[in-house]
């Protein structure tokens, strides 16, 4: 995220509408951003980690968008692209 965006989505938090939203998808946002950045740490695009995979740069992008979430499988084949391995770990929810 630019600073640009980061700004304006702080921007909006105070909306509650917006803030709603967001939350209810905020794992999505949380995985497409760890998909991501681990791509990104390991200096592959969607196309090369696709063929790491056996697959298309087309599901990559998808798994990446968040929308709709990738199977635990699929996150276990694209840290194996990216060199990388799965770390699960819960949190206890505020409210």
């Amino acid at each position: 995220m630019g600073k640009r965006l980061e700004d304006k989505h702080k921007e909006l938090l105070n909306d509650p509408e917006y803030k709603k939203a967001y939350t209810e998808l905020e794992e999505e946002f949380l995985v497409a951003k760890a998909l991501i950045e681990a791509r990104k740490s390991a200096n592959l695009t969607q196309t090369q980690v696709a063929e790491r995979m056996g697959t298309t740069q087309s599901v990559v992008a998808r798994m990446e968008s968040g929308n709709p979430l990738p199977s635990l499988k699929s996150v276990v084949r694209y840290a194996a692209a990216v060199n990388s391995r799965i770390e699960l770990k819960l949190v206890q929810a505020i409210k």
